[in-house]
């Protein structure tokens, strides 16, 4: 099983939909699950390497970062449309074991195909939605040092 680090209680994605962390780690864990095999699933090959044109601060991870799509029931399995929402991890280890949580983007409430962050208790508390930050504060399991991780994601 994957180690996902600052992985949140939940987010809440434009006051639209919300998830819980079984449903983050779910599609977090499916997308380095997928990486590690070199296999990518649906019309549009998730996961796949997420550039970041926002440029959004993705304060405890570096690139290479990785999209995957998040539903209300966890991971997409390519059954189903990806939806608007994702899930995008950063800092992956060589082994594939561990990456740590970047945030929950979605499509809804931006233009041109762009992304707005979703809000969480942990890294995005100024996302764009309503999760009560006050309840958890949290900051997830911190990653230790000694991670040997990926400078590049070939999929």
């Amino acid at each position: 099983m994957a180690t996902i680090y600052y992985e949140p209680e939940g987010c809440n994605c434009d006051n639209k939909t919300e998830y819980d962390r079984a449903a983050i780690n779910a599609a977090c864990t499916q997308a380095l699950s997928l990486a590690s095999q070199g296999q990518t699933i649906g019309r549009d090959s998730y996961p796949h390497v997420y550039n970041d044109y926002e440029k959004f601060s993705f304060q405890y991870a570096q690139k290479p970062y990785l999209e995957f799509p998040i539903l209300e029931s966890g991971a997409f399995d390519d059954n189903e449309s990806p939806g608007a929402d994702r899930v995008v991890i950063g800092s992956i280890s060589t082994d594939y074991s561990s990456a740590v949580f970047c945030a929950v983007i979605t499509h809804d409430g931006s233009t041109k195909n762009g992304f707005t962050e979703c809000k969480d208790d942990t890294v995005n508390t100024d996302g764009k939605g309503t999760w009560d930050t006050e309840k958890t504060q949290g900051k997830g399991r911190e990653p230790g040092p000694g991670r040997d991780l990926l400078d590049r994601i070939d999929l």
